[in-house]
């Protein structure tokens, strides 16, 4: 392996970028907030179309009880009582919160009627979360929680894998800037005048974790960095700016008209 010398490389700046306003930590606040706004529900259609997937794959009774309860009208008809059945097990599994139990001893005795019937006497109450949640439940409630049929090494990717590709591909293009930048007027740009490449833009998305790391610490240097960078923008050497439309071009004015020679008079006549 050869030896590496240090080099001035990642602290030299594109002289035409020296003096360029920088963008404000709210603007940068509220444009980080229009990009999640845009990605919250393709991340939740993602997630639920793998929850979905492996509870077919997994459980395909439990699936289709599910689908029974949500998309048939089957309160107090014997079609409640068997979905209630085939769901019971599934319930028990994924630990529903609220679940009686009555309905686990049931399961495990292997008596799916009498589970049934306990839970004929809950509301359920079907739901997704995404990350860590808590929720206080009312009584003889039972949450199916669906995000629990997700397995644990695919829950991240499902929470940030949209939003991965997302800020990747739209700060490696040549606006270098995702919607929401766009709608403030910022844009990303490295020191040295080059586009990022795809694996520092993504470095640069992982870099995001810095910030719940250092419990917000980190946003600090927007005041105690003087070109406004945060940790995931020193590390690929990156500035965001301010992007002001261009200033109209003045209309060029008219050109004067030459004056009009006056008529000749007609000769007179002796």
């Amino acid at each position: 392996m050869s030896t590496r010398r240090l080099t001035d490389e990642p602290l030299r700046v594109l002289p035409e970028l020296l003096g360029h306003e920088l963008a404000g930590p709210w603007r940068r606040g509220i444009a980080f907030a229009l990009d999640y706004a845009l990605l919250l529900v393709p991340t939740l259609v993602l997630s639920l179309a793998v929850a979905a997937c492996f509870l077919y794959l997994r459980d395909p009774g439990g699936y289709r009880a599910l689908r029974t309860l949500l998309t048939e009208k089957t309160e107090g008809t014997p079609a409640q009582h068997e979905a209630l059945r085939q769901l019971a097990p599934l319930l028990v599994h994924i630990d529903a919160p609220g679940l009686p139990r009555e309905v686990q001893d049931a399961v495990e005795a292997g008596d799916l009627d009498r589970a049934a019937t306990a839970l004929e006497a809950t509301d359920l109450v079907i739901a997704f979360a995404l990350g860590q949640h808590e929720e206080k439940l009312a009584p003889n409630t039972v949450r199916i929680a669906l995000e629990r049929l997700i397995p644990k090494t695919l829950q991240g990717v499902c929470l940030f894998g949209l939003a991965a590709l997302y800020f990747t591909l739209f700060h490696t293009g040549r606006r270098g800037a995702t919607p929401g930048k766009r709608a403030m007027g910022i844009q990303v740009v490295r020191l040295d005048g080059h586009r990022l490449s795809v694996p520092e833009s993504f470095e640069r998305f992982v870099g995001y974790l810095h910030i719940p790391g250092s419990l917000g610490l980190s946003l600090l240097d927007f005041w105690r960095d003087p070109n406004r960078r945060l940790p995931h923008d020193r590390v690929v050497h990156t500035a965001v700016l301010r992007v002001r439309p261009p200033a109209p071009a003045p209309e060029p004015a008219a050109e004067a008209e030459p004056p009009i020679p006056p008529a000749a008079e007609p000769p007179q006549q002796a």
